[in-house]
């Protein structure tokens, strides 16, 4: 029979064994909890696109906020959730996103040229956990360049005032994102207003622009000013006599109603008879038309009426060219047997009617 020094001696060693395999069972279990609580989810970090793209798709607000940061700071809850649904909306912006990010790690520091096309993030390094580094992602502010067809429009983003665009076009900046995007202007007694909604992100720069200009068109009235109707009307009138749509009413009729309500004239000039005030002029016997002196020279015109759109010259002096609603929607001469025509002659302004 074995010794008890023997026995004791087999039993020391086999606890020996069992002490050994018992560490080394508690170092491997240690290890794999290392491995899986710690060193890998530290290497996992290190990816910082996998940990982007992954928080986005899952709405991990918690993993959003620990990796992005505006202006130095941890976004707000707020502003996390608004940026993660703007990623989710296109996947393609989601997709450009994550290769910038990952281009700009692989290159870290040095900028890329990626970089210049599509600059969402300022990579950033922090201190990792054991040999793995930890990235943070800066977001970067988008250039959104706004113009308008009137000078003086304020723009506003978001219901806030962003300032107003007059001449070169306006510059904004706001991080990535979708915007509203208000244009309001004042003129002529009118508001003229229009909404865009623009991503800011999807390009280097955004350009958006208004047209506002039709809304706040000053009305035909406004443009050529209230009196012009009633200066017309006095001038003919004084001139005449009449108005001026008694002397429309003259028009084809026979030279002897001429002269019946005017007399004779005090001179004539080829087929034209000259009264102190205004001309007629005859065509086989029968008034073509009437030329009634305004009593204004053309600069005086001009600042009641308005410049006109064109001149052109014709034999009878120089036709100034206002929009047809000058005549008929105005002034209510819509008659469409006669046409009236604003005459430059020698330094004299005339109406013709025709």
């Amino acid at each position: 029979m074995p010794s008890r020094m023997t026995l004791f001696e087999q039993k020391k060693k086999r606890n020996q064994r069992l002490l050994i395999s018992g560490i080394a069972l508690l170092l491997i279990i240690l290890a794999g909890w290392m491995y899986v609580s710690q060193i890998k989810p530290a290497a996992e970090r290190e990816r910082t696109e996998a940990v982007f793209m992954k928080a986005v798709n899952d709405n991990d607000r918690a993993t959003f906020q620990k990796l992005v940061y505006e202006d130095d700071q941890v976004v707000s809850i707020a502003e996390a959730n608004r940026l993660m649904k703007w990623f989710r909306a296109d996947e393609g912006r989601l997709s450009r996103a994550v290769t910038e990010i990952k281009v700009d790690q692989q290159n870290y520091p040095e900028p890329t040229a990626e970089k210049t096309e599509q600059d969402l993030f300022e990579l950033k390094k922090t201190a990792g956990r054991f040999w793995f580094d930890e990235y943070v992602l800066h977001l970067n502010k988008q250039l959104l360049q706004v113009t308008s067809d009137v000078p003086g429009t304020t723009v506003f983003i978001e219901d806030e005032e962003a300032g107003v665009q007059d001449g070169e076009p306006l510059k904004i900046k706001r991080f990535p994102g979708e915007y509203d995007v208000l244009a309001t202007v004042e003129a002529n007694g009118k508001t003229g207003r229009d909404r865009q909604t623009v991503q800011l992100g999807d390009k280097k720069t955004t350009e958006v622009t208004f047209k506002l200009a039709d809304q706040i068109k000053p009305d035909v009235t406004e443009q050529y000013g209230l009196d012009i109707e009633k200066l017309l009307e006095t001038e003919v009138k004084a001139r005449t006599g009449k108005s001026i749509d008694a002397m429309t009413a003259y028009l084809d009729e026979n030279r002897s109603s001429i002269e019946k309500e005017f007399g004779s004239p005090a001179s004539n000039v080829a087929n034209r008879a000259l009264y102190d005030g205004f001309e007629v002029t005859y065509a086989s016997g029968k008034v073509k038309s009437i030329m009634i002196d305004l009593n204004k020279t053309p600069s005086e015109l001009e600042a009641v009426a308005g410049k006109p759109e064109s001149k052109s010259n014709e034999s009878i002096g120089t036709v100034w060219e206002y929009p047809t609603s000058f005549f008929e929607d105005i002034l209510g001469w819509l008659n469409l047997r006669s046409e009236k025509r604003v005459i430059e002659r020698s330094d004299k302004m005339w109406l013709e009617l025709r």
